[in-house]
């Protein structure tokens, strides 16, 4: 599962990011040959940019990249350590549930209003999933490092024992 799931971030990442290229490089273009700007790339950018910071956010979490103050960790014995561990995937957890909870009553909003994006007049709903969906993916990859790092917390324990 966890291999699948990195093969769509990685391949939905490089999309956005290839998508997002594309259409400011056009609109650079356009501005600068016609002298006429493309009023719905800064739409699509902006949008794809937060699909792309919140996917971006998952492989950080997967790839143990955020920053860190590990004092009182790195200070801490191994049941310190483990309670921390708990503590912080709790925390992790907690806020990215509740982005979720928010982001679904924001897509839900959109629809009963049946807003639209201003230049293209797209549903406002398509591009506001990445928010909820890009939690979702960010909760699954703090469980997911969670587990790895208590069983190496839990191995450590046991091998000075």
């Amino acid at each position: 599962m966890s291999k699948v799931l990195t093969r769509i971030e990685e391949n939905i990442l490089v999309f956005t990011f290839s998508v997002m290229c594309i259409i400011a490089f056009a609109n650079v273009i356009s501005r600068y040959f016609l002298n006429y700007s493309l009023a719905f790339t800064e739409e699509v950018t902006i949008n794809l940019f937060v699909l792309l910071t919140f996917l971006g956010t998952s492989v950080g979490v997967r790839n143990h990249a955020h920053l860190g103050f590990t004092l009182i960790y790195d200070k801490a014995n191994d049941m310190g350590k483990k309670f921390l561990c708990v503590f912080s995937s709790l925390i992790t957890c907690a806020l990215f549930i509740l982005l979720t909870y928010y982001g679904v009553k924001m897509v839900q909003f959109q629809l009963m209003l049946n807003q639209t994006t201003p230049a293209m007049g797209w549903p406002q709903w398509v591009f506001t999933l990445a928010f909820p969906i890009g939690c979702c993916f960010c909760i699954f990859r703090v469980i997911e490092s969670f587990i790895k790092e208590f069983k190496t917390l839990s191995m450590e324990g046991s091998e000075r024992v």
